[in-house]
């Protein structure tokens, strides 16, 4: 008797299923030009709801926060005068302990105010929206001691010759030859020969990004 009963049900069930199902297609065609009615979504106007304004007001008061702490404010101030420094660099300018420094550090950059690249085993910071990768990546060459010193004398004399650059910065054509390689490896330079001679230029996307961003890395000390 309870089986008759569930298959009843079950049976019931599928017809109801069916019914609705072909009704919907039935009145399809009368409610399409409704749908197309249907006034499309301004997202603009939806980006001026209060809500979405509060929550962008109140992700410009968080950062006002963050920077009414004076500790935090001078670390931003730095880095935002001083683009591509690591953090060594960082707590010996600053005369900060390590710990401090990494606290407020770690708040900066979580909350947006500040963005890193990282440079081999050196992670630097750099104030956000204010650099591209590309620009971040040359800033921190130019910060990098022995490559610094090459990118800036290839860009002041390109097609330099090998023995000349070597000369130029006081190291073995050894040393030279191996820097050579991981900035060639990098795209930062490229290399030509004339008859013997190797001959050594920035690439062009390198050139591009320090004559647009020229008055801040004229300005920088190229080692830290």
């Amino acid at each position: 008797m309870l089986e008759r009963r569930k298959a009843s049900s079950t049976i019931l069930l599928l017809t109801l299923i069916l019914f609705i199902s072909f009704l919907a297609l039935t009145c399809a065609p009368y409610n399409h030009g409704q749908l197309l009615n249907i006034s499309r979504v301004n997202v603009e106007g939806i980006m001026a709801f209060p809500a979405f304004s509060m929550l962008n007001l109140r992700s410009q008061n968080e950062a006002s926060t963050l920077l009414n702490q004076s500790t935090r404010m001078s670390i931003y101030s730095f880095v935002e005068n001083n683009p591509g420094l690591h953090f060594r660099a960082l707590s010996k300018a600053l005369n900060l302990p390590f710990g401090v420094l990494q606290y407020h550090l770690g708040l900066l950059v979580s909350k947006g105010l500040l963005s890193t690249y990282q440079d081999g085993r050196y992670k630097r910071y750099f104030k956000s929206k204010s650099f591209s990768e590309a620009a971040m990546k040359v800033i921190s060459l130019l910060r990098n001691g022995t490559s610094g010193k090459i990118v800036a004398v290839l860009f002041a004399k390109p097609q330099t010759k090998h023995k000349d650059l070597a000369a130029r910065l006081s190291i073995s054509s050894q040393a030279l030859s191996w820097q050579m390689r991981r900035l060639e490896k990098m795209g930062v330079v490229s290399k030509s020969l004339d008859g013997l001679s190797v001959k050594y230029s920035l690439t062009e996307p390198v050139c591009s990004t320090i004559s647009q961003y020229a008055p801040i890395i004229e300005s920088l000390d190229k080692s830290d």
